[in-house]
């Protein structure tokens, strides 16, 4: 049975949450399958026009209509015009887009693989598409993914507009907060039953995946070696994700009897999981991950929710993030007889440090753009108290009444701050 545990959030974002995990969802025990006689499969076209994540791409029946079950909803969606598409004479499984993002790859990229285990006779390939022309090697962990399902010579993947003599497009495996099908985690367990564990890897019963020696988000997030420095003392092994390979990956989280990670795509990971497992996920947003409610709900894991993050504006999910050892992971620590951070981490230079580089971040990713996103609408709530944090924490700066960067006190308004204070000791 699935437990959260919201103590750990602040109290409007913990009330959100439960909203999510509170509505209904869809258990698909047999999920649709449309087939269709020379369909084409349209590799994905980038078109801002329609709002969607990723582009136009997907299915397109004999006749000419849409097929509705190849689409991902707001990411991957539509058809184009195509000209002399090339045909096939093959039965093939329309798998999706293959995204070049792990996150996604695991809650949208992968999730028409379950019909593979249905070890359907007729199948000749299972096609996944790539941007249009585009040219890529499929590598690291999304091939290890594919090799340990013993997909990989089955495959076809391509990247322009190809007719087949049938196609057959399986359902969604997740559908966000709507629908799932258990069949997908059979994907999982399959890939987690194919790893070949090498007696020299280690099995720590705790451990944290960390984001702070991964290159590109080393620009946008600061005080991430705060939370490094605090799991490891308190006896979790930390983990780089985008370091170790898939395979022992996959080992290390069903050896453990806790796994704790930064939230967004390190936590997607638990569909490798033991069903009932325990989970921490320390919160990087001023909201949650949406998409992450499916894999809790799915391997009823029991999780808690911390919130580690300083919010200090609006952004969107690049960043800038600041994260600290705030008053809910300190409760945190306290309920579990854990220590703090090192003193190092805990002083007024760190932050200050910490908001320094945040600002330069915040600047270079925005100017003087107001960010605003569609989705904020409904956590305005949430939004504002986690500003309300972030500014106890940084107020002088904030407000103008103290300079973080040098060239500030060239400015006339420290200038004249500088004046006032002055006046006000007489």
């Amino acid at each position: 049975m699935m437990e959260i545990d919201y103590q750990y959030l602040r109290p409007k974002k913990a009330e959100a949450l439960k909203k999510w995990y509170d509505a209904p969802v869809e258990i698909l025990d047999t999920p649709q399958v449309w087939r269709g006689k020379n369909a084409a499969i349209l590799p994905l076209r980038r078109d801002p026009s329609f709002g969607l994540l990723f582009g136009k791409g997907g299915v397109v029946a004999e006749d000419g209509t849409y097929v509705d079950l190849s689409a991902i909803p707001g990411r991957v969606q539509y058809a184009y015009p195509v000209e002399k598409p090339e045909y096939r004479d093959e039965t093939v499984v329309y798998c999706g887009y293959l995204v070049d993002h792990w996150g996604h790859f695991l809650i949208e990229g992968i999730t028409r693989l379950w019909y593979f285990l249905e070890k359907d006779p007729t199948v000749d390939k299972y096609v996944f598409f790539l941007d249009e022309n585009e040219q890529r090697e499929i590598r690291g962990n999304y091939r290890a993914f594919l090799d340990l399902l013993k997909i990989w010579d089955k495959l076809e993947i391509i990247n322009r507009p190809t007719v087949y003599r049938e196609v057959i497009v399986p359902e969604l495996g997740i559908q966000m907060r709507t629908a799932y099908t258990p069949k997908l985690l059979n994907v999982f367990d399959a890939i987690a039953a194919n790893v070949t564990v090498d007696p020299a890897w280690d099995t720590p019963e705790k451990i944290y995946f960390s984001r702070s020696q991964f290159q590109k988000g080393k620009q946008f997030e600061f005080g991430f070696d705060a939370l490094d420095n605090f799991f490891e003392k308190n006896g979790y092994a930390i983990l780089y994700p985008e370091k170790v390979p898939l395979d022992r990956m996959i080992h290390y989280i069903r050896s453990a009897k806790v796994v704790a990670t930064l939230s967004g795509s390190l936590p997607h990971n638990m569909l490798f999981g033991n069903s009932g497992q325990k989970v921490e996920i320390v919160e990087r947003l001023v909201i949650s991950d949406d998409n992450q409610t499916d894999v809790n709900r799915m391997r009823q894991l029991h999780v808690t929710y911390i919130d580690a993050n300083i919010p200090l504006y609006t952004i969107d999910f690049v960043g800038p993030f600041i994260m600290g050892y705030t008053p809910e992971l300190e409760r945190f620590a306290k309920d579990q007889g854990y220590l703090p951070p090192d003193e190092q981490f805990l002083t007024r230079k760190h932050y200050k440090s910490c908001f320094v580089r945040y600002m330069k971040s915040y600047q270079d990713l925005y100017r003087y753009n107001w960010f605003q996103d569609d989705w904020y609408g409904p956590f305005a709530d949430s939004l504002y108290e986690g500003y309300q944090a972030g500014h106890r924490y940084f107020a002088d700066y904030l407000d103008g009444k103290r300079p973080f960067r040098w060239h500030h006190y060239l400015e006339l308004h420290y200038a004249k701050q500088f004046v006032k204070r002055l006046i006000g000791r007489q």
